[in-house]
């Protein structure tokens, strides 16, 4: 009972300022706890408040990557089409220029870099190819077609050994040969005579006396050209076409003399 009265008398007492000395106590422990409570409240607001930030920042980032991918997908495909059309306007003007009837078709394989000297076109015996068609791109001579099957066909480039083209050196009166080394690169050009002067990087164009390829048609560069002490010199080339990039070709007709020929080699 004692205790229970002095309880109730020290909680009515007040100090010189009219507080009471409960209150005051009660204040100063609780007022602390109060502050850290807001305090915590606020921090933790604001981190919510900054993760949410993040999160949409996040995703319109991830949208403007997006975007960005879109749009550089679309501009190579547009360059890419471009290019496509470029090659396939060069070869148009090419046909023109040879007055020559062909094909336009699109390289499917291309097995030039394993040594074998041979690409694949989509064209066959049904859209009219025969053996013995000569094969140009944009850039000049490819080769001569190989092989002959109902929708595809095997073409031989320019670069095998066996290969023979009849071909002229800019600035020259002669003909020579022009076959592969088995270089994708570089040919030959063989029996030129040594009493010719050839300079280097003159222009090798086709005569069209081989009987496939018609005159006119660039097939390289020369890179060097040394006299031998037999009659012909060794000529070096560089050929006109990227044999081993090659995309879209053009397949020439034979013209009305050759394409006898060449149906009486196809059926052999």
């Amino acid at each position: 009972m004692f205790l229970l009265n002095l309880l109730l008398v020290s909680v009515q007492l007040k100090d010189n300022t009219g507080v009471f000395y409960v209150e005051r106590m009660v204040n100063t422990v609780s007022i602390p706890v109060v502050t850290a409570s807001i305090t915590l409240t606020r921090w933790v607001k604001k981190t919510y408040e900054t993760y949410v930030d993040n999160i949409h920042a996040q995703e319109e980032n991830q949208k403007l990557r997006e975007e960005i991918f879109g749009l550089r997908t679309r501009l190579l495909l547009k360059r890419n089409l471009d290019y496509e059309n470029r090659q396939l306007k060069n070869l148009l003007v090419l046909k023109r220029k040879l007055e020559r009837p062909g094909l336009a078709a699109n390289v499917i394989g291309n097995a030039s870099f394993s040594g074998m000297n041979l690409v694949l076109i989509d064209r066959g015996e049904r859209d009219g190819v025969i053996k013995n068609m000569a094969v140009i791109s944009e850039r000049g001579l490819v080769g001569r077609v190989w092989k002959v099957f109902s929708h595809q066909s095997q073409v031989q480039l320019v670069s095998d050994p066996a290969s023979a083209y009849s071909v002229r050196i800019e600035g020259t009166l002669s003909a020579g040969l022009l076959s592969g080394v088995g270089d994708i690169r570089i040919g030959s050009i063989r029996y030129f005579p040594n009493k010719e002067k050839i300079k280097p990087g003159s222009r090798v164009i086709t005569t069209g006396g081989d009987g496939i390829c018609p005159a006119g048609v660039e097939a390289g560069v020369v890179l060097s050209a040394i006299p031998s002490d037999s009659f012909f010199q060794n000529i070096k080339v560089a050929f006109s076409a990227k044999l081993s990039n090659l995309e879209h070709v053009l397949v020439l007709k034979p013209d009305s003399s050759s394409a006898g020929k060449n149906r009486m080699g196809n059926r052999k």
